[in-house]
């Protein structure tokens, strides 16, 4: 098996960016590139030819002028189809959309880039972009990244800021209103504190220790969460525990039983049976789509 790998934001000076501009144009048809994931939210948007994305059991096709969002944490891979290919790609950390101490509204916008459990539309056909703000926001990303001016990095998150508000509401739109809805700050605070320790030992994670590592009583903290998170604690720790199993399952030879139980889970059938519920296949189908062919390490 080519292993996956955890692909990172460039660094100047060891300090990684947090946000990226890359204008990728290649010459000739290409297979399946090796499988990779990162821990940033990424952008595809086809400026040239048409690309397969083969990410959580499906192959999806994006023709010219269409856009992806991937998510944090997501193994995934890219093939070129035509001889003539050019793609946008913008990655950055999901706290660009809001500053370094989020309130309850920042929060809530940003909480799809850093939350597993995710339903909204990722792909936006080239109808759907048609005559909005971002073909226009893409062509001047791809402007500053041929010839970056004083202010780049300005000029970068401005941008990117357009397009996320331009995609937000177009899910408020169409899915109505946002699955999270925070009271304060304070609550903000607390589920993204959350979060990270749940992401930092989500193999042995329990709602008692994270409720301790928050300051809060178990009650209370099992309320608040499951209250404003719309899913139980037990039911996000798994997810999260799927998420990392996705990696190990691209990226290792590790056996399906070392899997379940290095992620946290109790038995293989458990395991088996929740990524089966949140994935829609099991793990060991995911594993051979990813194994299909022959990977190219050939950057994207």
């Amino acid at each position: 098996m080519e292993e996956a790998w955890n692909e990172g934001l460039r660094t100047v000076n060891d300090i990684p960016l947090s946000i990226e501009c890359l204008l990728l144009s290649r010459e000739g048809e290409q297979d399946w590139r090796a499988p990779h994931y990162h821990e940033y939210v990424e952008i595809l948007y086809v400026l040239e030819g048409e690309y397969e994305l083969k990410l959580n059991g499906t192959v999806t096709r994006l023709p010219r002028h269409s856009m992806f969002v991937l998510l944090p944490g997501e193994p995934h891979c890219t093939r070129r189809l035509c001889p003539t290919q050019s793609l946008l790609c913008i990655k950055f950390l999901p706290q660009v959309l809001y500053s370094s101490e989020p309130d309850s509204t920042a929060l809530e916008h940003a909480i799809p880039f850093v939350l597993e459990r995710f339903s909204q539309r990722r792909l936006f056909d080239p109808d759907t972009l048609k005559g909005t703000p971002i073909p226009g926001a893409f062509e001047a990303l791809r402007r500053e990244q041929l010839e970056p001016r004083f202010g780049y990095e300005l000029a970068l998150r401005s941008h990117v800021l357009q397009i996320f508000l331009w995609i937000f509401r177009h899910w408020h739109e169409t899915a109505g209103s946002p699955p999270l809805t925070l009271p304060n700050a304070t609550a903000a605070v607390i589920l993204s504190r959350a979060r990270e320790y749940v992401r930092e030992n989500y193999a042995t994670a329990s709602l008692s220790g994270v409720a301790r590592a928050c300051g809060l009583s178990y009650g209370y903290f099992s309320r608040l969460f499951s209250t404003y998170m719309k899913t139980s604690f037990n039911s996000y720790v798994n997810l999260v525990r799927v998420e990392r199993s996705r990696q190990l399952l691209v990226s290792t030879d590790m056996s399906i039983t070392e899997i379940a139980l290095t992620v946290g889970f109790s038995s293989t059938s458990h395991y088996i049976q929740t990524f089966r519920r949140h994935q829609s296949i099991s793990p060991n189908r995911y594993r051979k789509l990813f194994c299909s062919g022959a990977p190219s390490s050939e950057p994207l």
